[in-house]
C-alpha cells in the first residue's frame, strides 16, 4: 500500500519545519585562510617558494552594504565562528528544501473550478475622506 504523494510531501514539510525550529546560533559570512609576507627582505617569507606567515583566518560579512572583516588565529573564537557559519549554511539549505517541498505541495493540490474567485478591491484610503471646504 503506497501513500498518497501529497501526504508524503506534507510529512516531509513537517519534518523540515521541525528541523528549522531546532537550529542553533548562526551567522552569515564566510571564512577564508590566508598566508602573508611580512615585507622584511631577510625573512624566509621573502623567498618565492615560501607560502608566507600564517595561517590567518578572516571572517568576512556584508552588513548594510559594507564589508566587515575580522582576523583570527587558530583558537576558540575561530572554532565558534566556524560552527555558526556552518549552522547558517545548513539553515539556508533547509530553507531551499522547504521551498521546493512547498512548491511541490502547491502543484499537487487540486484546483477547484467550482469556487468562483472573488473580485479583488483595492484597499480603502488610509487617510479617510478629504475634509469638506467650509463655507464663508
Amino acid at each position: 500500500m503506497t501513500l498518497d504523494p501529497l501526504v508524503k510531501l506534507l510529512a516531509h514539510r513537517e519534518a523540515l519545519l521541525d528541523s528549522l525550529s531546532r537550529t542553533g546560533d548562526m551567522r552569515r559570512g564566510s571564512i577564508t585562510l590566508n598566508f602573508r609576507t611580512c615585507g622584511k627582505a631577510n625573512c624566509a617569507c621573502a623567498a618565492s617558494f615560501h607560502p608566507g606567515h600564517g595561517p590567518y583566518y578572516a571572517y568576512t560579512v556584508k552588513v548594510d552594504g559594507k564589508t566587515k572583516t575580522r582576523q583570527f588565529r587558530v583558537g576558540a573564537a575561530l572554532t565558534k565562528i566556524e560552527r555558526e557559519v556552518a549552522e547558517y549554511r545548513d539553515f539556508r539549505a533547509m530553507c531551499d528544501r522547504l521551498l521546493k517541498v512547498n512548491e511541490a505541495i502547491c502543484d499537487g493540490r487540486p484546483v477547484h473550478e467550482s469556487t468562483p474567485e472573488k473580485k479583488r478591491r483595492s484597499p480603502p484610503n488610509s487617510r479617510g475622506r478629504s475634509p469638506t471646504k467650509s463655507k464663508r
